[in-house]
């Protein structure tokens, strides 16, 4: 590994390591009544801030911008809706049948009612509006900014983009960064269960190599997540 590498793989995971113990600790803090208002503003700044702050300290910043970028525009927003058309579907079914299995099987494990799984009622969050503006501004973005247009551009200056995937461009940068992404969930909750966001890790960095640009992955991610509270108020609550 070149010196470069080394360099760029050092500052990569020290921002792993900053962003995920402040996170962390946010998280933990949560009963103070500042923190717990604001937790999701303050761990944005914390992923919008650190990388900003370790590309200023480099002795000869670099001309990448990071992700942090719209364009191509058009591109981003037909990559976005391709992606929900094909995958959403496929998901939504995947929830049902995973918790139906679950219910028959182990239903101590079930985060919900096995009841309303077997008599959903389509229900969508209060504030519908504000959860999908918050979810796009203060949680998609800055996490997408930082584990693909930082983390991943770094890593893939450490791991060159070598193999290609459904047309994309890829390298080992791409199933890092995937890692990081559940490995970063995890340390906020060590729950286990939140090691599973390394797969919708590899398409937001898919997506991000298609474009170089975060704006169709953190349209992609806030979907998902809203989706995910959809989904449960609808067969779980």
């Amino acid at each position: 590994m070149t010196r470069i590498a080394r360099s760029a793989l050092t500052e990569a995971l020290v921002a792993f390591v900053a962003v995920s113990a402040l996170a962390s600790v946010l998280y933990h803090l949560k009963g103070v009544a500042f923190i717990g208002a604001n937790l999701h503003a303050l761990v944005a700044a914390g992923f919008l801030l650190t990388p900003q702050l370790l590309l200023r300290l480099r002795p000869r910043p670099d001309d990448q911008d990071y992700g942090f970028r719209a364009r191509p525009v058009a591109g981003g927003l037909v990559l976005f809706g391709k992606v929900t058309l094909a995958v959403l579907p496929i998901f939504t079914l995947g929830f049902y049948l995973w918790h139906r299995l679950l219910c028959t099987k182990w239903p101590l494990l079930v985060a919900g009612s096995c009841w309303r799984l077997h008599h959903p009622r389509l229900e969508f969050p209060p504030e519908m509006p504000m959860l999908v503006l918050a979810q796009v501004l203060v949680v998609a973005i800055p996490e997408e900014l930082f584990f693909r247009g930082y983390l991943q551009t770094r890593l893939d200056e450490v791991w060159p983009r070598r193999f290609r995937v459904l047309g994309v461009d890829l390298g080992w940068g791409w199933l890092v960064a995937a890692a990081l992404f559940g490995l970063g969930h995890f340390l906020v909750t060590f729950e286990p269960q939140m090691l599973s966001r390394f797969f919708p890790g590899l398409l937001f960095g898919w997506m991000f190599g298609k474009t170089r640009s975060v704006l169709a992955g953190a349209l992609f991610h806030a979907l998902c997540n809203v989706l995910m509270d959809v989904l449960a108020l609808s067969f779980l609550a």
